[in-house]
C-alpha cells in the first residue's frame, strides 16, 4: 500500500512523455469541439496538496489524502462547507466510494487490503469483507458493494448486499480482471479470459453473465449508468478512445475522436480525461444533446473525474511551482437549456412495524417538473415528496418516474420498504442425521420478515447468516436454536436432539439434549 505514494510521483514523470506522444499522434484525428450553451463554475475543495481519487454523491465529496504521512479518507460537505476526516489510523485507506450515508474504502490496517465502511448516520465504522485476502477497487451503489477479491488466489468479482447481509462471488474463471463498476443490479468489469481484455456484465436480478465486447483489441475501465456502458478501447491503434454500448438498442458507438482516459457516467453525461492538448484536461459529453464540452483548460494535469448530477470533481495538479501538488477541484455545469432529469429518492424509514408510515423524499437532479411514485402495494402518487402508509406485512418495491422538458428517468428500488410484525422463528435442515463429519444446510423459514439471525448449533458454534451451512465433527445428538429479530421484536425456536451424528469408529462424546 505504501508503494502507491511513490507510484504517483513516478507516474507523473512518465505521463509527461506519454502526453507529448499523444498530442503528436492525434493531430490528424482532431475535430472541432462542439460547445454547449453552458456556464462552468469552478471551486477548489482541498488545499492539502496531497489529495487523490475523489468520489461524489449528492452534496458530499470524499477522497484519499496523504497530508498526515499516510492515506486517510476525508469528506467535504458542500451544504455546510465543512471538511471531515473520516479515518485516522496509521495504515493506508484508499479508493473511497460513497452512496447515501455510506462511505467505503480499501483499508490496509490488517496488512492485506480489506473493505471497510463508515456510516454517516450512526458514526460507526465496520469491516465489510473478512476473508483476510487482498480486496480492492470497491464501489458502492444503493445497497450493494462490488470489489475485486484475491481470496481464491486469482482476481474475482464479489458483491455484498446490505439488505440481505450476503456476500456473493460473481466470477469463477480465474482470468485476470480489473475495475468493476455497478449500477442497480448490473455489474461490469474488464476480463482477460479471451487473451485480451473484454468488457463483461453480470445481471444480479437474473443471475446471468453477458460478454459486451468481442473485438480482439483491449477494452479498459468500464463504467455503467442505466442502460449505457462506457469504456476505453484500443482497437483504433496506439491510443485509447471512448466507446459506449446501449443495452436497450444493442448498439455500440465511438464517443470521442481524441485520446481519452478514466471515463465516468452519470445520467446523460459522460466525463473523462482528454490527452490531446499536451496535458490531461477534463471533458464532458452530453448524450441528450450530442455535444462535447471542455471543462478544464489550465496547463496542469486534471485527472480521475467523478460525476453526480451537474457536478464534476477531479484531481488537479495546478498547485505548487512544478505542478507537483494534487488537490480536489469541482465544477458546477449549468445552462439555459433544460437537462434531462436523473431520478433518485430516499425514505425516512425503510423498515418498521405495520401500520408503517413512510415519508419519501425526491432527491432527483435535473429539475424535474412531474413525479409518479409506485409504492409497490398498488398505490401511487404524483406528489414530489409524498407520505404513504403500508398496512400489510411485506417487502415492497418502490419506483419513481420523473419528467421535465428534456426527458424522463425512472429509478426502482427492489424490496426497499419492509413492513413487518414480530417475527415467528422457524427453520428446517438437511440432512438431519448421518455419519461424522456431517455437513448440514439450515434453512430459515421464519415469518414476519426478520432482519437478523442468531443460530446455535449445539456444539458450541454459532452463526449470524440467514441460512447457514454447518459441519458436525463428532458423534452426538445436537440441539439447534434459532433466534430471529426485526424492529417489531424477536422470537426463538429450539429443536432438541434435532441433528443426530453417528460414527463407526468411536463412541459418542458430545450430546446436548436439554
Amino acid at each position: 500500500m505504501k508503494n502507491k505514494k511513490k507510484f504517483y510521483s513516478l507516474v507523473f514523470v512518465s505521463i509527461a512523455l506519454i502526453l507529448f506522444l499523444y498530442s503528436t499522434l492525434s493531430l490528424t484525428l482532431a475535430t472541432p469541439i462542439k460547445s454547449d450553451p453552458l456556464k462552468i463554475t469552478e471551486t477548489r475543495i482541498t488545499t492539502s496538496g496531497a489529495a487523490a481519487e475523489p468520489a461524489i454523491y449528492d452534496d458530499k465529496i470524499v477522497w484519499q489524502d496523504n497530508r498526515n504521512g499516510n492515506y486517510d479518507i476525508y469528506m467535504y460537505n458542500l451544504s455546510t462547507n465543512m471538511e471531515t476526516q473520516i479515518t485516522d489510523n496509521e495504515s493506508d485507506q484508499q479508493c473511497p466510494s460513497i452512496y447515501g450515508d455510506r462511505i467505503i474504502w480499501m483499508d490496509s490496517r490488517n496488512e492485506t487490503g480489506e473493505i471497510y465502511i463508515y456510516n454517516l448516520s450512526t458514526f460507526k465504522e465496520s469491516q465489510v469483507a473478512t476473508t483476510h485476502s487482498v480486496q480492492w477497487k470497491p464501489l458502492i451503489y444503493g445497497d450493494k458493494i462490488v470489489w475485486l477479491d484475491e481470496s481464491n488466489g486469482t482476481d474475482e468479482i464479489y458483491v455484498y448486499n446490505f439488505s440481505t447481509s450476503k456476500e456473493t462471488q460473481i466470477t469463477t474463471t480465474s482470468s485476470a480482471k480489473q475495475t468493476p463498476s455497478i449500477y442497480g443490479d448490473r455489474i461490469v468489469w474488464m476480463d482477460c479470459r479471451n487473451e485480451n481484455y473484454d468488457i463483461y456484465m453480470y445481471d444480479l436480478s437474473i443471475s446471468k453473465e453477458y460478454q459486451i465486447t468481442t473485438d480482439k483489441s483491449d477494452q479498459d475501465q468500464p463504467a455503467i449508468y442505466g442502460d449505457i456502458i462506457v469504456w476505453l478501447d484500443s482497437r483504433d491503434g496506439y491510443d485509447w478512445y471512448l466507446y459506449m454500448y446501449n443495452l436497450s438498442t444493442f448498439t455500440e458507438t465511438k464517443v470521442t475522436s481524441k485520446p481519452a482516459g478514466f471515463p465516468v457516467i452519470y445520467g446523460d453525461r459522460i466525463a473523462w480525461e482528454n490527452w490531446s492538448n499536451g496535458n490531461e484536461d477534463i471533458y464532458m459529453y452530453n448524450l441528450s444533446t450530442s455535444t462535447e464540452t471542455q471543462i478544464t483548460s489550465n496547463e496542469a494535469m486534471q485527472m480521475e473525474p467523478a460525476l453526480y448530477g451537474d457536478k464534476i470533481v477531479w484531481v488537479d495538479f495546478r498547485g505548487g511551482e512544478d505542478y507537483e501538488k494534487s488537490d480536489i477541484y469541482m465544477c458546477t455545469v449549468s445552462g439555459n437549456e433544460p437537462i434531462p432529469p436523473v431520478a433518485e429518492f430516499s425514505a425516512t424509514l425503510t423498515s418498521g412495524k405495520v401500520p408503517l408510515t413512510v415519508k419519501f423524499t425526491d432527491k432527483s437532479t435535473g429539475t424535474p417538473t412531474k413525479w409518479k411514485w409506485n409504492f409497490g402495494d398498488g398505490k401511487t402518487s404524483t406528489s414530489q415528496n409524498p407520505t404513504h402508509k403500508y398496512s400489510k406485512v411485506g417487502k415492497y418495491t418502490v419506483s419513481l418516474t420523473i419528467k421535465n422538458a428534456a426527458g424522463s428517468d425512472t429509478i426502482t428500488k427492489k424490496d426497499y420498504i419492509k413492513a413487518v410484525t414480530k417475527p415467528i422463528a422457524a427453520f428446517s435442515a438437511t440432512p438431519t442425521s448421518g455419519k461424522a463429519p456431517l455437513t448440514v444446510t439450515f434453512t430459515d423459514k421464519s415469518a414476519g420478515i426478520p432482519t437478523s439471525w442468531k443460530w446455535s448449533f449445539g456444539d458450541g458454534k454459532t452463526s449470524v447468516q440467514q441460512s447457514p451451512k454447518h459441519q458436525y465433527l463428532q458423534e452426538g445428538n445436537y440441539k439447534v436454536t434459532l433466534t430471529v429479530t426485526n424492529v417489531a421484536g424477536k422470537s426463538t425456536v429450539t429443536k432438541t436432539n434435532f441433528i443426530k451424528v453417528t460414527t463407526n469408529t468411536r463412541p459418542g462424546i458430545y450430546s446436548e439434549s436439554i
